[in-house]
């Protein structure tokens, strides 16, 4: 027992770092209790592309995604023509004094004039010809939706990682239910010994008790395994969008299928290029320069051009005249009260953090690389070592029954015999468990979790 649980210990703290931040893509999918009860059969493909459809993050992802063409189309907006229609009936009164024109100036003159009307309807037209600021911001804008792409595949490979693992922990649960079932098993057969072996005078009464004391542990780790296997098909339906109430059966299983590894130098190279994390940091280092290239652009000047075409008149068809008016604007900065050089001076230290990160990110990717290639390594030797010690538990728990079965000595050997297969049981299913997620490990690490297969 000592043993086991050491061994699911050892595994929690594998999946530590790769479970932060899962447990809320599992809490967040929501639960369609609408859908009536159905019986699942789930292949792995199957439960990633149920996962990728409704998960909530998977689904912000895709948002963000619109959301970041809809700022694009925003920033286009500045560089583009901007036409617009206007038009008015008023009626005017007007004080001449008011702009200079007085009775003393001009003998007779009423300063006062209206009520008159008057009417205008026209276009106008503004076209930025040359503005340096809103091209950078546009260049940033445009950065900003390849990152949220990035983000969307980012998001998408944790949906996944969090549907593997679920996945996986559905079918070690189920293999601790079959290795419980055959402990049980064998629990049963050992009692039925020992109860012959009273009854001919061999075995004791405490030989008896020993073995039934056994086979009611046993049963207790069967019911406690079956309630582990509810629960992992529940967190699985949970991710995957799927009724809870459904009940799901899984079309594949874990395999032992040592790999060839790839050579540590080139794997972590081949993570630096292909690792969508990277990419995400590269391209907000890529707005953050933009960005502050725009700022510095604050400081030039800018050039546009405006034109209006139009009726002016008393009213629409009194006195109506077509007129128009065509100019070049230029914007020349003077003096901005140090906002031009502030806005410069956040988006260096921006433009300087995004960098920090991305170095920091790479080094990260390079250690996750190198820790994932010997952490599979371990594990494949694990594997193989718990694979060696079942066959020997197995004999030593033949020989134990047979030293029983013929009167040589008590059941404490057989019971320890039993204890160790039960064991080893368990610990080749946890070990089996570790290599598989030790294989996605390393797939998530290189980049290409999408490319996992059972």
């Amino acid at each position: 027992m000592k043993d086991i649980f050491n061994a699911r210990y050892v595994r929690a703290s594998a999946l530590l770092v790769m479970l932060s931040g899962l447990e809320t893509l599992a809490q967040v999918v929501p639960a369609r209790s609408d859908n009536p009860a159905a019986h699942l059969s789930l292949t792995l493909a199957q439960a990633v592309d149920m996962a990728l459809k409704n998960n909530l993050q998977a689904q912000l992802a895709r948002e963000g995604v619109v959301q970041a063409m809809g700022e694009k189309g925003l920033g286009l907006s500045a560089l583009l023509p901007n036409l617009s229609g206007a038009t008015y009936q008023a009626n005017l009164t007007s004080n001449l004094a008011a702009m200079g024109l007085t009775a003393s100036t001009f003998p007779g003159l009423d300063p006062f004039v209206g009520p008159f009307s008057r009417f205008d309807a026209r276009l106008q037209l503004v076209q930025s010809v040359f503005n340096l600021a809103s091209i950078r911001r546009y260049q940033a804008l445009v950065h900003g939706l390849a990152l949220a792409r990035a983000e969307q595949l980012s998001a998408n490979q944790r949906v996944v990682i969090a549907t593997v693992m679920s996945y996986l922990a559905v079918i070690e649960a189920q293999q601790s239910v079959e290795a419980a079932r055959a402990d049980v098993t064998l629990a049963e057969r050992l009692f039925e010994l020992a109860t012959s072996q009273h009854k001919a005078g061999v075995a004791t009464g405490i030989d008896v008790t020993r073995a039934e004391t056994r086979l009611a542990a046993q049963r207790v780790r069967l019911a406690q395994a079956r309630t582990a296997l509810d629960t992992t098909k529940l967190d699985l339906l949970r991710i995957t969008g799927a009724s809870l109430s459904s009940e799901v059966t899984l079309a594949e299983n874990m395999r032992f299928v040592p790999e060839s590894l790839p050579d540590p130098e080139s794997a972590v190279q081949k993570a630096l290029q292909d690792r969508i994390e990277i990419r995400s940091g590269e391209e907000q280092v890529r707005i953050a320069s933009a960005q502050k290239q725009a700022a510095v652009a604050g400081w030039l000047p800018s050039l546009s051009f405006f034109g209006d075409y139009g009726s002016s008149a008393v009213t629409p068809l009194v006195t109506s005249l077509p007129t128009r008016s065509v100019g070049i604007r230029l914007d020349l900065p003077v003096f901005d009260g140090g906002r031009t050089r502030s806005e410069i001076q956040v988006a260096a230290s921006r433009l300087r953090q995004a960098q920090l990160r991305l170095n920091d990110l790479r080094a990260a990717v390079e250690k996750e690389v190198r820790q994932a290639l010997d952490n599979l390594m371990t594990r494949k030797e694990q594997v193989e070592a718990a694979q060696k010690a079942l066959g020997l538990a197995q004999r030593e728990l033949q020989l134990a029954e047979d030293r029983f079965r013929n009167g040589v000595g008590d059941n404490v050997e057989v019971v320890n015999a039993q204890a160790a297969l039960e064991n080893a049981r368990q610990g080749l299913v946890a070990s089996l468990a570790l290599f598989n997620v030790a294989r996605l490990n390393l797939a998530a690490a290189m980049g290409h979790v999408e490319d996992f297969r059972l």
